[in-house]
């Protein structure tokens, strides 16, 4: 089962009077657990919608304040239901957590219960009925007295999930692969059915890692992440459900290169399908930093692609360059497609970078309440153009600023004062501030200044002048 967790979220904004106050909802899924006593499990069951009150709005800037009202005819009580129907609640945001049902679709449902209320979340293991099977199998098994599944889940073979590169019809489930639990004192292995499904029954408690034959364009990983799958440590008398992802091995690897033919220490690279490019679009994006000196593209699926430096085009002091496209064009007329196939790995998918707009060094010294400064003292350059540079730590209450020559900036030191908590929502109390410095970007004899912490009380937000 999973659990919702709220996370709360402050937006201090620039572009906007203010300060606001944003929700999303996090999922944490728990660890294998001995299967519980089914019918002490709670509410579930399999149903189909048949009508809605105060559905949720689909349109952008939409109210998505009170509750949704789902109507339910019972199609299989999986546990604790005898009535014909049901009614279930659920919010109507985008980031609450809530279900939104559609009219005439049919769902397995597992709801909890408040105030004698049924409500569902993205975080149970509610889902479309179909999507549930492998499931509603083993739950089925429980429910009547039959064997089930310490183990199960489904193989599916799938790419990363950005719209910009993804390929039509390539995901599916895996029929027929032998699939392996590696523990420290026993191997078991199982394969696939038809449907992607594997089984693993009467597991010994044991940690254990997967493993899959697989053919050699596929590989067990995790989505985004690109690392492998984690363990899984299994009690006796588990009953857990954890799907399994193939991804295709495909990689595309380069380095952002400068005009003087070295890696450049930051730079954001976006990959997108040679016929979705659009330059408003982020595409799939990764980082070179200084440390690794190249950016990567893990699990590509096989097609033609495009590289692009900088996409937004970004005036940047800290990469000062422009949107360059593989393998050093300014427009995607003249960039160089990237055709990738199965299996291939291409590692020399340079682009070079040339131009950019002139920058010079800063450095900032800051004298705080404490000596030195803690750590969550923050130097902050608010440009009159361009983005606003990022201050390297070089020492403790030393930092370094890259300034657009053709700049202005107003330059300060600042420290939070942390949240003021109601509820569930932090609001912002205020922050310690020094005096601000205007700095000219093309003023070559200051290379050097230093910021003093003035007033040490901490100021709320709307009495502090910007």
């Amino acid at each position: 089962m999973r659990k919702c967790l709220f996370l709360f979220w402050l937006f201090l904004t620039l572009w906007v009077l203010g300060s606001q106050t944003a929700r999303a909802c996090s999922c944490v899924r728990l660890g294998p657990t001995t299967c519980p006593d089914f019918k002490v499990g709670g509410t579930s069951f399999v149903g189909t919608v048949i009508d809605i009150e105060n559905p949720a709005a689909d349109t952008k800037g939409a109210d998505q304040s009170g509750e949704s009202r789902y109507r339910f005819r019972i199609d299989e009580n999986i546990n604790g239901v005898v009535a014909k129907e049901l009614d279930v609640y659920s919010g109507r945001g985008g980031a609450d957590c809530s279900v939104h049902f559609q009219l005439g679709k049919s769902y397995f449902v597992d709801p909890y219960s408040n105030d004698g209320r049924l409500f569902a979340t993205i975080c149970s293991d509610t889902q479309p009925a179909a999507d549930a099977e492998p499931m509603l199998s083993e739950l089925r098994a429980r429910r009547d007295g039959k064997k089930y599944a310490s183990v199960y889940g489904i193989l599916r073979r799938t790419q990363q999930p950005y719209v910009w590169t993804s390929s039509d019809n390539f995901d599916r489930p895996l029929a027929g692969v032998t699939i392996e639990l590696h523990g420290k004192s026993h191997i078991l292995s199982t394969q696939t059915d038809q449907a992607g499904v594997y089984r693993f029954y009467s597991v010994p408690a044991d940690t254990y890692h997967f493993g899959a034959t697989l053919p050699p364009n596929l590989e067990l990983a995790q989505s985004i992440l690109n690392d492998p799958l984690p363990p899984i440590t299994l009690p006796d008398n588990a009953c857990y459900e954890q799907d399994i992802d193939a991804f295709p091995t495909g990689r595309i690897r380069g380095r952002v290169i400068g005009p003087d033919d070295k890696p450049l220490k930051n730079a954001a690279v976006s990959l997108f399908r040679m016929d979705r490019y659009k330059q408003e679009d982020m595409g799939w994006w990764e980082y070179q930093d200084e440390q690794n000196g190249y950016f990567e593209f893990n699990h590509v699926t096989p097609g033609t692609y495009v590289v692009v430096f900088n996409n937004p085009n970004n005036s940047d002091p800290d990469i000062p360059y422009p949107r360059t496209f593989y393998p050093g064009t300014p427009t995607i007329e003249t960039a160089l497609p990237i055709a990738i196939a199965d299996d291939q790995q291409i590692l020399n998918a340079d682009i070079h970078v040339f131009g950019g707009s002139p920058t010079r060094l800063l450095t900032v010294r800051v004298n705080w309440s404490e000596n030195p400064p803690p750590s969550d003292v923050y130097v902050t350059a608010e440009a009159s153009e361009g983005a606003q540079p990022i201050a390297k730590k070089l020492s403790p209450g030393v930092y370094q600023l890259t300034l657009f020559r053709a700049g202005r900036y107003s330059i300060f030191a600042e420290q939070d004062c942390g949240l003021r908590w109601e509820g569930d929502t932090g609001k912002p109390i205020g922050a310690r501030e020094t005096e601000r410095m205007i700095i000219d970007g093309s003023d070559d004899r200051t290379t050097e200044i230093t910021l003093s912490l003035q007033d040490r009380a901490c100021k709320p937000y709307s009495q502090q002048k910007h």
